[in-house]
């Protein structure tokens, strides 16, 4: 009773217009319309000042969480959008913070975005950032942590990555894209097309920061985090990014990202 009674709300809330008519007939709208009772305003007006401020809310989570999508694309184009994404993924969360994932899969098959391909991946891009931005902290690793360790043991070590570390990968140049609509860049806007794509490594800074930055990746070092991520052990991860890149060094590698934070512990393959 009480599923289907949100049920009929949630739809009336997401249609593009309600009338009276519309409240009496959704499913069991005989007990939503009870709810919405009239006055002065008809029960449909009243649901659609409700509808209008959720509208509203959702609209905006997606205008902070995604500010280069909507630089890029303008008000119009995203609000249109934005309320075709909100009606079709509403919201499952009372935290505004959690809205939004399916907005770069839902903009890789949007129609009226064809002609900028690259649009999904800057949108992930932005997710990646606002997951790193908002996510739990830990402490970084010791590096003296590691020298306790028996050498004939390094190979079977798992890492683990740092809760605020994300790693993406594009065909597009989606770094440059997202600096040059930053409002404070200051340099040249051209975008240099032929470069190729962009292997990234967004994570916050260490230790309680809550900068989250930014950097790009060799594809060697994109695939040891990679598998990293999937819990794989040191020395199968190196040997993966040694065949996406003969040059990826391993040493030079670690000794960049643990001053950093993006390692925070490690345990012992036991299956190894």
């Amino acid at each position: 009773m009480l599923h289907d009674l949100q049920r009929a709300m949630a739809g009336l809330l997401m249609a593009a217009e309600v009338t009276d008519g519309d409240v009496n007939r959704a499913a069991n709208g005989a007990a939503a319309a009870r709810l919405v009772r009239g006055g002065k305003l008809s029960a449909a007006r009243r649901l659609e000042v409700y509808r209008h401020n959720v509208l509203s809310n959702l609209r905006g989570a997606l205008r902070d969480i995604f500010p280069v999508i909507h630089r890029i694309v303008g008000e119009p184009f995203f609000l249109h959008a934005a309320d075709q994404f909100i009606r079709a993924t509403p919201s499952q969360s009372g935290d505004l913070n959690q809205f939004g994932r399916e907005w770069p899969a839902f903009l890789a098959y949007y129609p009226h975005a064809a002609e900028l391909p690259y649009l999904a991946d800057v949108a992930r891009l932005e997710w990646a950032w606002h997951e790193c931005f908002h996510a739990a902290d830990a402490e970084p690793l010791d590096p003296r942590r590691l020298a306790t360790v028996d050498p004939g043991e390094h190979a079977a070590l798992v890492l683990r990555l740092h809760p605020a570390v994300r790693v993406l990968q594009s065909a597009y140049p989606i770094l440059r894209i997202w600096q040059v609509n930053q409002l404070d860049f200051p340099g040249e806007m051209q975008i240099d097309w032929q470069r190729g794509g962009d292997a990234l490594l967004v994570r916050r800074e260490p230790a309680g920061g809550v900068e989250v930055v930014i950097q790009s990746l060799s594809a060697g070092g994109y695939r040891f985090l990679r598998e990293l991520q999937a819990q794989r052990a040191l020395e199968p991860a190196a040997t993966a990014a040694l065949e996406a890149d003969i040059d990826f060094d391993l040493q030079a590698f670690l000794l960049d990202i643990v001053p950093s934070g993006v390692i925070t512990d490690f345990s012992r393959d036991e299956a190894g």
